[in-house]
């Protein structure tokens, strides 16, 4: 695990605000990852703007862990929905 690919979750919490609590809740309702080294958790740089909008949802929009859950949920399937619509659209382009 290379050090510089990965944040601790102190340090994450103490810039934006937010409690340890949070990101861990995130862990448990599995949106994001959290690495343990040396007892310490750390995040993944590629999990930081996920884990963002998830702060967001919750501070600004007032949303429950549950609720960010569903949404996480809800928007990776929008995302493979948007995908396959790609993919048929250029099927649907050859045929013509």
């Amino acid at each position: 695990m290379k050090k510089e690919n990965y944040i601790s979750i102190k340090t994450f919490c103490e810039r934006h605000g937010v409690g340890e609590s949070f990101v861990y809740s995130m862990y448990e309702y599995e949106i994001l990852h959290v690495d343990q080294k040396k007892e310490e958790g750390m995040l993944h740089l590629d999990d930081l703007p996920l884990l963002e909008k998830m702060v967001r949802l919750h501070y600004d929009l007032d949303i429950n862990p549950e609720g960010i859950q569903a949404i996480h949920h809800l928007l990776g399937q929008v995302e493979s929905l948007q995908q396959e619509l790609i993919l048929l659209k250029k099927k649907l382009n050859r045929l013509e």
